[in-house]
């Protein structure tokens, strides 16, 4: 037993250990706007280097980009494929830290895509995607991909404060959650925008 609780404490001296030096070394910091990158199914994607900007002023720039004769909306991710498209060929090489995503926390436990096509769903209320937190599950065939500290419970990011969803990434990006304010501790990166699907 005591193995096993020095082991687990050797984990997450490691785990902060790798946090602290991803921060100070300022992984994603700094990250270039990315080109527009068309998908196969005629959607497209933009990486926007915005640091500490609010959720809602990411979602008013998305809105306000065009291509092709698309509007844009902060990015709602709907599939595995989806997921890995972005991931794969908006960052190649590195990963920005917190991303916003155009997902919304709109009632306790309720998480939808409340942007795009997919926030005209549920009569204006946007497609909901996850109900609860990290003990939750995905709402009808939809897709999210949580990362296991998404949801705290407690202090300042307690699942009641918080609104938005993001990528963010320790390693690989999951969906994590946000203040949406532009806290300077969050480390906003920036914000996706998708377009299509209007």
């Amino acid at each position: 037993m005591k193995l096993r609780i020095i082991l687990a404490a050797l984990l997450l001296l490691a785990a902060a250990a790798g946090w602290l030096a991803w921060h100070l070394l300022g992984a994603g910091v700094g990250l270039a706007s990315s080109e527009i990158i068309e998908a196969p199914d005629g959607h497209a994607y933009r990486y926007i280097a915005a640091p500490d900007i609010s959720w809602r002023e990411a979602r008013d720039a998305a809105e306000r980009q065009s291509w092709k004769g698309h509007h844009g909306y902060l990015a709602t991710i709907d599939s595995a494929a989806e997921y890995q498209f972005v991931i794969d060929r908006l960052f190649p090489a590195t990963y920005p830290d917190v991303t916003y995503l155009g997902g919304r926390q709109t009632a306790s436990g309720e998480w939808r895509w409340v942007t795009g096509s997919d926030g005209k769903a549920d009569g204006g209320k946007g497609v909901l995607f996850w109900r609860g937190d990290e003990q939750g599950t995905v709402e009808g065939s939809h897709y999210a991909n949580w990362m296991s500290s998404a949801f705290q419970h407690g202090g300042k990011w307690d699942v009641s404060h918080v609104c938005c969803v993001t990528l963010f990434s320790y390693s690989v990006p999951q969906f994590s959650t946000s203040l949406g304010t532009g806290d300077a501790e969050e480390h906003v990166a920036g914000y996706i925008v998708e377009f299509g699907g209007d």
